[in-house]
């Protein structure tokens, strides 16, 4: 079984406070992604920042004050053409980098890719725990698919990926 994991691809990811131009250039290659992995029978997962309106007092909000993807905002809304495809994905909500429940999902896949942002504080962290959820999976994080505000850590990110059994294309 092959998943595709699309990581935090959110109106406040892409256009909103959270966003970068990097974010915005990647829609088209992870659409192209999703539609290789609807034909060939993969199952597609949209992994979602969601919080509550008291985010401030949350971990997360307590590390990043910056406000984004607030439930029942156009934030927190799936960015562009990606919400042509929410019919046909899981969607998991996390409130940190790496999430619990995905772990979870992916523990009976043996080809899990991964796609989407932050490369650096999202991406990393939920193809790690890829790696935990069967260690003998394959893993893969496409470079044109993932974006990060600063381009320098997200070099660093794909080594580290690297250096732990993720293959980086």
């Amino acid at each position: 079984m092959k998943a595709l994991v699309v990581i935090g691809y959110q109106n406040d990811m892409v256009s909103g406070p959270m966003g970068h131009p990097y974010a915005k250039m990647i829609e088209k290659n992870i659409c192209d992604r999703i539609e290789s992995y609807l034909r060939t029978n993969g199952d597609l997962f949209f992994l979602i920042n969601l919080f509550e309106d008291d985010y401030e007092r949350t971990a997360e909000g307590k590390r990043n004050p910056v406000r984004h993807c607030i439930r029942g905002t156009h934030g927190a809304d799936l960015y562009g053409r990606l919400n042509d495809y929410s019919p046909m994905a899981r969607i998991i909500r996390k409130e940190t980098g790496g999430s619990s429940d995905l772990l979870t999902a992916l523990k009976h896949y043996d080809e899990v890719e991964l796609c989407g942002l932050d490369t650096v504080t999202d991406v990393l962290p939920n193809a790690l725990l890829a790696r935990a959820a069967n260690p003998s999976a394959k893993v893969t994080v496409m470079q044109n698919c993932v974006a990060a505000k600063d381009s320098m850590l997200a070099e660093e990110a794909m080594d580290i990926l690297v250096a732990n059994g993720v293959n980086v294309l």
